[in-house]
């Protein structure tokens, strides 16, 4: 045999005997049946015992049950109709709470009284003019033929002077009579109201009129005119506050203007510079850019609101007035 064929020939014994001894365990387990001993019961044996059970005999025969006789059925009454359940009270909805009264509102304290403005002084009464003379309305023929450029001129200005009457009647102009005769055509006076020396009082020059104030005009004292100032400086500072510093030492420059106001208090023309002060050589560039800023404060914030009695006075006015403007 070669190698092989030994080899399974070793592998089959093996599992043969391996086969073998697995049976002969099971054997070997299983318990001997003769062993095995019985288990013992008692018996007790009666020779008195009946092989058949009896039931006891019934002495009376059960009643037959007989079923009543019954009638034809009665109308059923119908049936009572089931008691509806009572609906169950819906919960009422709880009543909203009263909403709370508002809170009265504190009464608006009342504004304080304001001062009452004071009483500006009645103008008073301006003079009236005293009429001027009138004008000469005839001339004599001769008068007006021989000096015709005095007449002219007399008619154009006003005579500062009246005229004085004539005392006696002028000398009669010559006037040609209707008639035939030498006598009729011979010349009939006739009278003048104009004396020779009428002209005498007119001239080729203009007199000056000087204007003067009424007589009790209000004065303004310096009381016054610093109240005036400060009318002024209260009324153009939010414009003034709009200003841009134009650089530092500025606000030391003070400059001096003087303003033309109407009577309404506008601007009768631009401010114009008087005179500065507070110049140094650190500010001195920006003198002229100061005078420009409170020209356009003024321009921006006019027209101004001032007491009218105080525009034109005997002594000066806010008519014409200079103001002191520097930088804040």
């Amino acid at each position: 045999m070669d190698r092989a064929e030994r080899i399974g020939l070793g592998v089959a014994v093996v599992g043969h005997v391996v086969l073998f001894g697995l049976l002969s365990v099971g054997f070997l387990a299983t318990p001997n049946p003769t062993e095995l001993k019985p288990v013992p019961i008692d018996v007790s044996l009666v020779d008195e015992v009946g092989l058949e059970a009896q039931a006891p005999a019934s002495i009376e025969p059960p009643a037959t049950s007989i079923a009543p006789e019954q009638g034809p059925p009665e109308d059923a009454a119908p049936p009572e109709p089931a008691a509806q359940p009572e609906p169950e009270p819906q919960p009422q909805p709880e009543p909203a709470p009263p909403e709370p009264a508002p809170e009265p509102r504190p009464a608006p304290r009342p504004a304080p009284p304001q001062p009452a403005p004071k009483p500006r002084p009645a103008p008073k009464p301006v003079p009236k003019a005293q009429p001027q003379p009138k004008k000469p309305a005839e001339a004599p023929a001769e008068k007006a033929k021989a000096e015709p450029k005095p007449a002219a001129k007399a008619a154009a200005k006003p005579a500062p002077k009246a005229a004085p009457a004539p005392k006696a009647a002028a000398k009669p102009a010559a006037t040609k009579g209707a008639g035939s005769d030498v006598a009729a055509k011979a010349s009939r006076p006739r009278g003048s109201r104009l004396g020779d020396d009428f002209l005498k009082g007119l001239s080729d020059t203009p007199s000056e009129s000087k204007a003067t104030n009424p007589p009790g005009a209000a004065k303004i004292d310096a009381r016054a005119l610093a109240g005036i100032r400060d009318a002024i400086r209260r009324q153009i500072q939010p414009c003034a506050d709009k200003q841009v510093n134009p650089g530092p030492g500025a606000n030391n420059i003070v400059t001096v203007l003087n303003l033309r106001l109407n009577r309404d208090g506008t601007l009768a023309g631009n401010p114009k510079m008087v005179r500065q002060s507070g110049i140094s050589g650190e500010n001195e560039r920006y003198a002229q850019r100061v005078v420009d800023l409170g020209i356009a404060a003024f321009r921006a914030c006019t027209p101004l609101k001032l007491p009218a009695e105080y525009y034109q006075t005997a002594n000066g006015g806010w008519g014409n007035i200079n103001y002191n403007w520097q930088l804040r």
